[in-house]
């Protein structure tokens, strides 16, 4: 993306800007507070029914299934309006004007969000593990956490570069949202089943499919969720491109962008 050394000055300051608006505004205090309430229903919901969680692969289970929903609502409140909000509000005009590239205005958004997603997943995980330990004698290794957190992170990236792609191509913030949403979370995974139930062939390539790698990460999770065949070195690569390929082809239409 043809960044120069200058250039991550700047880059720094349009992510730390990013950032600070979406933490000012009401859409991290609700991204925050959906983690906690979701967290908190599947880890104590049962226990207020007068059930229990009987061992730590149920209760991560429980957790994990929704983690690759969590990533979509993440993408969609911030990174889906991030690039449109600039030419819906007319505040490009203002941007576009100063001298920073349009490649380190890209960069910096997306890096912001980016963070500003990862730290709230990070506390997730946190909260996972931490909640394990006082329970149960079955929690799974510091590694494998780490392997599932950096499926984590690449299936963020890949649906960052989903929502990207939409926000530089859609007029409205809204309709990008949209778009993000029910294409990340609905026709990718209706063109897997299309693809698996005309061909008979697993669809490793796609990004739903990937992005199981987020609990078949965990041995226990794996056989619990049936999805021991997933190779996951393959899906993590498969992420990769995913990601890569989306936000290239977002930096390309967003440099070319006029008011």
């Amino acid at each position: 993306m043809f960044v120069e050394a200058d250039d991550y000055r700047q880059i720094y300051v349009i992510a730390k800007n990013e950032i600070r608006k979406f933490i000012r505004g009401k859409r991290f205090l609700i991204y925050v507070l959906l983690a906690v309430v979701i967290f908190s229903l599947i880890s104590f919901l049962p226990y207020a029914l007068g059930e229990h969680w009987e061992s730590t692969t149920m209760f991560l289970a429980a957790h994990f299934t929704f983690t690759s929903i969590f990533v979509v609502i993440a993408v969609t409140l911030f990174t889906s309006s991030t690039y449109v909000s600039e030419f819906e509000e007319r505040t490009a005009l203002i941007l576009f004007t100063r001298p920073v590239k349009k490649t380190t205005i890209f960069v910096g958004k997306f890096v912001g969000c980016f963070i500003l997603e990862a730290v709230v997943l990070l506390g997730y995980y946190a909260a996972m593990a931490v909640a394990t330990f006082p329970f149960f004698d079955d929690s799974p290794t510091m590694g494998q956490y780490l392997t599932s957190f950096g499926c984590i992170m690449l299936y963020l990236f890949a649906a960052s570069g989903v929502a990207a792609l939409f926000s530089v191509i859609m007029k409205k913030a809204g309709t990008s949202a949209i778009m993000t949403f029910v294409t990340v979370l609905l026709l990718i995974s209706i063109v897997s089943g299309v693809i698996f139930f005309a061909t008979s062939e697993f669809p490793w390539y796609m990004l739903d499919q990937a992005a199981n790698s987020i609990y078949a990460a965990i041995p226990s999770i794996a056989v619990s969720l049936d999805v021991t065949d997933l190779d996951v070195a393959k899906a993590m690569l498969t992420m990769i491109v995913w990601g890569a390929v989306t936000v290239f082809l977002s930096w390309f239409i967003f440099t070319k962008k006029e008011m």
